[in-house]
């Protein structure tokens, strides 16, 4: 995918990340911090929608001991963080340096997951 796509795809992505996509104990963070607590479902779906076997999950633990999920280029480093603003918006940058690569929680996208990627490809 070239850039412009990359950019339109994490764009759509975002634009359809609503509260119901949220586990409980993030909604109310979410009220605040649009787009804490999606990181998983957007960085999953984005991987699967991606299929760009060179950018691989990754995920550390952030100063508040909340696990935050991303993919990396595993040949340039270069970094897809469909949900940094939640730490950009309060001054604050993604746990990257502690960044370990490793699968998703499931082989085929999550109920959450499938449900944001139904709704980026259901036009």
């Amino acid at each position: 995918i070239r850039k412009k796509n990359m950019k339109k795809l994490i764009e759509n992505i975002k634009n359809n990340l609503t509260p119901d996509l949220l586990k409980k104990e993030f909604v109310a963070q979410n009220k605040t911090n649009p787009m804490f607590g999606h990181c998983y479902v957007a960085t999953e779906a984005l991987y699967h929608l991606l299929q760009n076997q060179d950018f691989k999950p990754h995920r550390a633990k952030d100063k508040n001991n909340i696990v935050h999920w991303w993919l990396q280029n595993i040949k340039t480093k270069e970094i897809l963080d469909p949900t940094a603003d939640q730490y950009y918006s309060l001054g604050e940058k993604p746990p990257y340096d502690n960044g370990k690569c490793g699968g998703f929680l499931t082989k085929q996208p999550s109920k959450r997951t499938k449900k944001l990627i139904d709704r980026i490809t259901s036009f």
